[in-house]
């Protein structure tokens, strides 16, 4: 294809096309991708390089930010090359609505991305509005607006935003059902998969994997100091709780500050 175009100056429209795909050719885009599985779940895998072994996670899906930059590319490519190509050419399709139906309906129902960029990336490129053909698409009690004031509020915390907009979505789904089945263990899901920091979750899956693979080769030393560790960690927690004999309420801590103040 590159060649194609540099030696046929009437290839000259495809260009954007062949950026795109230079573009996505990158052997190494992790920093670009989620450090979790598609279903949300760090998985690890053996690392070899230049003769080093490390344990690292499996990345997965693009994050929000770079499925968003994607579509907004496509979307340019699209419109430049119909302004571009030949005669016969300019009626090309990169992207049809029907797919891009389908991603929002993803990002929507799926990510819980109640802010719903697609239609404003179609509108802010093409300087058209978005015409979903999925019946009742357009509806939605939670929008851009509340998610704006949902980040002013995780101030800039990624994962603390991922959970709320999960939880607050999965609260809108149930809301529409006539019965709520399933609804904790849906919420349940949020916080398994969204309440730990990037570090924290990768060094619990790590933590799991030493057991299992301790288990396995029946190292009891090692399983019992493993789990050993955790049940002192546990009473850690409960001697520290159990220090004040006060329930800890919003009011006792502004109030102690104040006190403490004076």
């Amino acid at each position: 294809m590159e060649a194609m175009i540099q030696n046929d100056e009437e290839k000259e429209w495809m260009q954007p096309l062949l950026d795109i795909r230079n573009e996505l050719d990158n052997r190494d885009d992790r920093d670009k991708r989620d450090f979790r599985r598609i279903w949300g779940e760090v998985q690890l895998f053996e690392r070899h390089v230049d003769g080093e072994t490390s344990i690292e996670p499996i990345h997965g899906p693009y994050t929000k930010y770079w499925r968003e930059h994607w579509l907004r590319r496509l979307l340019e490519a699209q419109t430049k090359i119909r302004q571009t190509a030949p005669e016969n050419m300019r009626d090309i399709t990169v992207i049809t609505l029907e797919e891009m139906s389908e991603i929002r309906r993803i990002w929507l129902e799926e990510k819980h991305e109640f802010d719903d960029s697609l239609p404003r990336i179609y509108q802010e490129v093409t300087g058209e509005d978005f015409q979903d053909p999925r019946p009742g698409a357009d509806y939605s009690l939670l929008g851009r607006d509340e998610w704006i004031v949902l980040e002013e509020i995780c101030e800039g915390d990624a994962m603390h935003l991922e959970l709320m907009a999960k939880l607050l979505d999965t609260e809108r789904q149930y809301r529409k059902k006539t019965r709520r089945v399933g609804i904790y263990e849906t919420l349940e899901k949020c916080f398994n998969t969204s309440s730990r920091s990037p570090e924290d979750a990768i060094k619990n899956a790590r933590l799991k994997r030493e057991l299992s693979e301790a288990v396995s080769q029946g190292d009891v030393a090692k399983v019992k100091q493993m789990t050993l560790g955790d049940v002192t960690a546990i009473n850690k927690v409960d001697e520290a709780e159990s220090e004040s004999d006060e329930q800890v309420t919003w009011a006792s801590m502004k109030f102690k500050k104040e006190n403490s103040e004076e």
